[in-house]
């Protein structure tokens, strides 16, 4: 029997977009009939959102009774929920439909949202293993899936010069952070690919926006700068990886981390706030070190090729979601 799934998530400026469209296409792949509505969408967004209807069903919309209507029509029988905020909306649908619920958990659980909310939440899953905040009362239900990228659209390409790709996305960085940055980008004289919801001050490169896919900016750099799934992707495309969030935490070294240890810590999260001469020292190595780089590229590669294939995360989500629906 084909299971039919609602993906709720609120717009973010952030790689959440990308993790809720490419789970929604593994899964209608395998067969899953899966409908992804996206709250609070701007409307410059809402264009790009309705391209992917082509693969699975795929709708902008904030009213809770509209969102009501559409899982009616499409007849789930599971929720996955991609932002805890929305929480009283859940429950309305979980509520009305008597279905199973299924939630994801992209940051640390913030003490306002109330879980309780949500009658049979049966898993809270975390694409990070570090998932902080979580009450004693659920830990039971927490299940570990990392985050899947397609690798097929994000893949190396031939790659001219020493591009650099900066991810900043909303709230993941701070001004501190991106001017220390700039500035150590600036010193090494690198051309940027700036993909973020508002410009920074450039002195070489271009600045592309928030993506909702940066595969085709992504597989021409040498190097990706951000957090989270925005290194990950980076690395599917053939980049080095530098972690940068609230704080900066160096070159992301994949070779240690084989498949069954534990998943690398990729949040950029710290007390100490970015300094531009730790950023310009790593840059450097990298542009003087091409062997280095080139290593570090191949790894990343294999890391995200062994460990966050959208394949075998679909697969595994799938059958969290079998389990739940008890099918």
């Amino acid at each position: 029997m084909v299971l039919h799934v609602l993906m709720l998530s609120r717009f973010h400026y952030s790689g959440v977009m990308s993790h809720v469209l490419s789970l929604a296409a593994g899964l209608s792949r395998m067969g899953v009939k899966a409908v992804v509505i996206i709250t609070h969408c701007p409307s410059s967004y809402q264009e790009q959102l309705r391209r992917y209807q082509q693969h699975f069903p795929c709708f902008a919309e904030s009213r809770p009774e509209n969102i009501l209507r559409l899982g009616r029509h499409y007849r789930v029988d599971l929720l996955h929920l991609h932002d805890l905020s929305l929480a009283r909306t859940a429950q309305r649908i979980l509520q009305t439909l008597r279905i199973p619920c299924v939630a994801t958990l992209h940051e640390e659980l913030s003490p306002a949202v109330n879980l309780s909310l949500l009658p049979g939440l049966a898993y809270l899953i975390t694409p990070y293993p570090a998932a902080r905040g979580i009450p004693p009362g659920l830990r039971h239900k927490l299940v570990f899936i990392p985050e899947g990228v397609d690798l097929e659209s994000y893949r190396p390409a031939p790659k001219e010069g020493f591009k650099v790709t900066f991810i900043g996305e909303e709230g993941g960085f701070t001004a501190e952070g991106a001017t220390a940055f700039l500035k150590a980008a600036g010193l090494a004289d690198l051309e940027l690919e700036l993909i973020c919801p508002q410009p920074l001050p450039l002195l070489k490169g271009r600045y592309h926006g928030w993506l909702l896919n940066s595969s085709a900016v992504l597989a021409g750099s040498q190097l990706v700068v951000g957090r989270y799934r925005g290194l990950l992707e980076g690395m599917a495309c053939g980049n080095a990886a530098l972690v940068l969030g609230r704080s900066y935490r160096g070159l992301f070294n994949p070779s240690p981390h084989a498949p069954g240890l534990p998943f690398p810590e990729l949040s950029g999260e710290g007390e100490e706030p970015p300094c531009y001469r730790s950023i310009f020292f790593d840059l450097s190595s990298l542009l003087k070190d091409r062997a280095l780089l080139e290593s570090m590229q191949e790894q990343g590669r294999k890391f995200v090729q062994e460990n966050c294939d959208l394949r075998f995360v679909a697969e595994q989500t799938y059958r969290l979601y079998r389990h739940a629906a008890g099918r």
